[in-house]
């Protein structure tokens, strides 16, 4: 027999080699492997993080089995509990299931139920869908019995400030939005936290966003806050909630602000009155609801839901009273927003995951079938009109993973668009027009934090 190390021949009945295999050797064989575990460890880690960047943008999480079973990645690092960015995000707004396209059908056997936008009671909904709102599950919450302390600067660490040029046009004034251009970028919220989903009200002088800010026993949850529009305004939290709240927006008279969380499983709308500061849940049941938009007169509530197994567009009374299914297709329908006479939506349809969505339209008096509004081929989404009706901005992700996401003003007259990159390559996502068409509010990840800004538009001069 041999020693397999020095290649010595052993004496007969000897296992161990006596000069390979005293102590002081097996220290040093030790102590080498340990050194060549770390070195192969550490350069795992540098191949790792150069494959990430130059392959993912900082995104692999997103592309790895635990993404792809929707695992939040700051969930996961710091054990709370936030959403999918758009979802997300989210958070993004987060990964977007999408599939393929059919015709529209209502829940209702009557096709051509009518609808009275702008009024409470919504006539002839379907019957099995509004008796599915029971008296307990839509009581309402008393959110002061709750710990309801608003938010102060003193709990702000980061003592952001949000600086907005007072000067815009009366909200009522028409302005055309085709003749409108870019002009510059401005960030509405500075601090190291996430912010984003941010809405601004229609009298210009508040803005209602989401932000991981504070922990909420010991979670860091996203809750909603609100700031006044100006100079060295900090904001403040609008009340506390025991989930997260995301895509939180006011009413058209600022009263109450509604939002989607998952506080009640798996997730619904839910509105709060800022008079009384008690909340309702409008949306009962195992289904989730996301997503709501407050129609422009503060009567509807338009959200997502997969009540019905596929994500489909719903409206709801802002009293909870009654609802509607609006599309019912295979299709993954999302984020749906209104038409400024209230007289329909934009909505996004998914078809491929990732990689194909159209921006839909489809009108509620009479309720007709969608049709589409842009479908270049590739991922378009998080549509909203401009106050005019004339504009359309969207999300368009130039990359085959869903990255690369840049902002689209498209004209609904003469169908051209114009692609704006406001913090160059950074991927900007959820449009939202001011209600006087003087800028663009979005939000953006930069530095690995999501971050709201406005794009500031300005009118062409006339030749």
């Amino acid at each position: 027999m041999y020693c397999f190390r020095c290649g010595k021949k052993l004496p007969p009945r000897v296992v161990n080699c006596p000069e390979c295999d005293t102590p002081q050797k097996r220290r040093q064989r030790y102590r080498t492997r340990m050194i060549l575990g770390l070195f192969i460890f550490l350069a795992g880690a540098v191949a790792g993080s150069l494959f990430d960047t130059i392959f993912f943008k900082g995104s692999a999480w997103d592309h790895s089995f635990a993404g792809i079973l929707g695992l939040d990645r700051a969930k996961t690092v710091k054990n709370d509990s936030p959403e999918n960015f758009l979802a997300s995000e989210p958070l993004v707004l987060n990964a977007i299931q999408e599939s393929a396209s059919v015709s529209i059908e209502l829940t209702a056997s009557d096709s051509t139920l009518p609808l009275e936008i702008g009024s409470y009671s919504l006539a002839n909904f379907a019957s099995e869908s509004a008796s599915s709102i029971s008296s307990s599950e839509s009581a309402s919450i008393d959110i002061a019995s709750t710990s309801q302390s608003v938010a102060t600067s003193s709990e702000n660490p980061s003592q952001s400030e949000v600086a907005i040029d007072q000067t815009h046009p009366d909200p009522d004034q028409e302005v055309d939005s085709t003749r409108l251009k870019y002009s510059t970028v401005k960030p509405l919220v500075k601090e190291e936290f996430n912010s984003y989903h941010a809405f601004i009200a229609r009298n210009l002088q508040e803005m209602v966003f989401a932000a991981d800010r504070f922990k909420v026993g010991n979670r860091n949850l996203y809750q909603c806050f609100t700031v006044k529009l100006g100079a060295n305004q900090t904001p403040e939290r609008a009340f506390e909630w025991p989930g997260n709240v995301w895509t939180p927006e006011t009413t058209e008279d600022g009263k109450a602000i509604v939002f989607s969380s998952d506080s009640r499983s798996s997730e619904h709308i839910f509105v709060f009155d800022r008079a009384s500061r008690e909340s309702k849940a409008l949306t009962v049941g195992t289904g989730k609801n996301m997503m709501p938009a407050v129609s422009p007169d503060g009567s509807l509530v338009a959200y997502v839901s997969n009540e019905k197994g596929n994500n489909d567009i719903w409206l709801i009374g802002i009293d909870g009273s009654s609802k509607l299914q609006i599309t019912s297709t295979p299709d993954d329908d999302r984020e749906p927003r209104w038409l400024p006479d209230g007289k329909g939506l934009v909505f996004t349809r998914i078809l491929e995951p990732l990689k194909k969505s159209n921006i839909m339209k489809i009108t509620l008096e009479p309720l007709g079938e969608a049709t589409e509004l842009v479908n270049s081929g590739g991922r378009n989404w998080l549509a909203d009109v401009s106050p005019d009706g004339r504009s359309l901005a969207f999300v368009r992700s130039l990359a085959t993973d869903g990255s690369k996401n840049t902002l689209i003003i498209k004209n609904l007259l003469d169908q051209s668009e114009k692609e704006i990159r406001p913090l160059g390559n950074a991927d900007c996502f959820r449009p939202i027009w001011f209600p006087d068409s003087s800028g663009i509010v979005f939000h953006a990840n930069v530095n690995r934090s999501k971050k709201i800004y406005v794009a500031v538009l300005e009118q062409e001069q006339q030749d």
